[in-house]
C-alpha cells in the first residue's frame, strides 16, 4: 500500500500508483474491495481548497489488476489533502480516503 493515502476507511480502499505524489505530477488511483461490489460506482475528488475537481460514474472499479478498467487519474495542482469517495450507486459499499500531495523539489 502506498504512502501517500491514509484515512482508508470503509469497504472499498484506495490505492495510489503515484508515490510519493507531488504537485505537478499524474496521480493514477485504483480501488479494492473485499466483498463482490456490483458497478456503477461514483467516485468523487475534492482538492485541499474543497473544491470537487472529478466527480464521475465508473461502470468498473479500476482495480489495478489485468482487464480492469483504467484507473482515475488527474493532476495534482497544489500541495496538501485531497479527499476521495467512492460510493457504490446502488448498494451500500463505500469508501474514502486521504490522498496527501507534497511540494514539487
Amino acid at each position: 500500500m502506498s504512502r501517500t493515502i491514509t484515512d482508508n476507511v470503509g469497504e472499498i480502499e484506495t490505492i495510489c500508483k503515484t508515490d510519493p505524489a507531488r504537485v505537478g505530477d499524474l496521480v493514477k488511483l485504483v480501488f479494492r474491495s473485499d466483498d463482490d461490489a456490483d458497478p456503477p460506482f461514483n467516485v468523487r475528488i475534492k482538492s485541499p481548497s474543497g473544491k470537487v475537481i472529478i466527480e464521475r460514474v465508473l461502470r468498473e472499479l479500476p482495480t489495478g489488476k489485468p482487464q480492469s478498467a483504467a484507473p482515475v487519474e488527474f493532476t495534482a495542482s497544489a500541495p496538501g489533502a485531497y479527499k476521495i469517495e467512492i460510493w457504490q450507486l446502488y448498494g451500500k459499499i463505500r469508501g474514502n480516503a486521504v490522498l496527501n500531495v507534497i511540494s514539487a523539489m
